[in-house]
């Protein structure tokens, strides 16, 4: 990895900045993804694999990891354990965002040179993090663009909450993607996946009056995790360039 890792703790939360290897053009400004519960080690797989595309394919652009409580931090409301022995969802990605949007963005946007608004502003999350990054998109106007990658959009409520609401962004951008496999699951919740994203598909569409894309990846939900986050990664970088 070429890139450099700033490490950093604000809200009680631990986040890291990555820098790309070419962001010290003089004058140049990047936009900014935010991540959803995410490590540095979590992240260097997926920019060992990005950095090589960076300026030839796709614009560079800062990545901020911050860390979380999955089954707290990432769910929009208070539910039922998935998982027998888990523990049940509390319901707090509403402080996440809170805390995202208004310690953590601004004092990445005094630091580095980032392009600050919602159109350079992106969330991106896997599984239960997937879930935080659509219901971001529908309470925080700060948040232009989002990837949902395997997200957990068979969470009790979800799709009613959809039906009811609107992205805060009028111009969102949204990529959802979904292995084949995740709905062959004998799980009585994980097996909803496939209609749930096909439905969350359909109410954003027609929410934003444009055809918003699902990608269908090989695997099931935990099958090159690395490759589908590099996959939205590009998408966002495309759409923010």
């Amino acid at each position: 990895m070429k890139g450099t890792i700033f490490s950093f703790s604000l809200a009680k939360r631990d986040c890291f900045v990555y820098s790309p290897p070419d962001n010290k053009q003089q004058g140049c400004r990047f936009p900014v993804v935010y991540g959803c519960g995410e490590s540095p080690e979590d992240w260097e797989p997926v920019a060992q694999r990005l950095e090589p595309r960076l300026s030839a394919e796709i614009g560079p652009f800062f990545y901020v990891g911050v860390g979380a409580d999955w089954e707290q931090d990432l769910t929009p409301w208070p539910a039922p354990a998935a998982f027998r022995g888990a523990r049940d969802f509390s319901g707090g990605a509403e402080s996440f965002w809170r805390d995202v949007c208004e310690t953590v963005k601004p004092f990445v946007d005094s630091r580095f040179p980032t392009l600050s608004d919602p159109a350079h502003t992106a969330v991106c999350g896997y599984s239960l993090g997937g879930l935080a990054a659509l219901y971001a998109l529908y309470i925080r106007p700060e948040i232009g663009l989002a990837a949902s990658i395997s997200g957990s959009l068979w969470y009790e409520g979800w799709l009613d909450f959809m039906k009811q609401s609107a992205p805060a962004f009028p111009d969102a951008q949204i990529l959802l993607s979904l292995g084949r496999r995740e709905e062959k699951s004998r799980h009585p919740l994980m097996g909803k996946i496939g209609g749930c994203t096909r439905a969350a598909q359909e109410l954003l569409s027609a929410q934003l009056n444009r055809q918003v894309p699902l990608i269908w990846n090989d695997g099931g939900h935990y099958h090159q995790i690395p490759q589908r986050k590099e996959q939205a990664l590009c998408w966002i970088a495309q759409q923010m360039r």
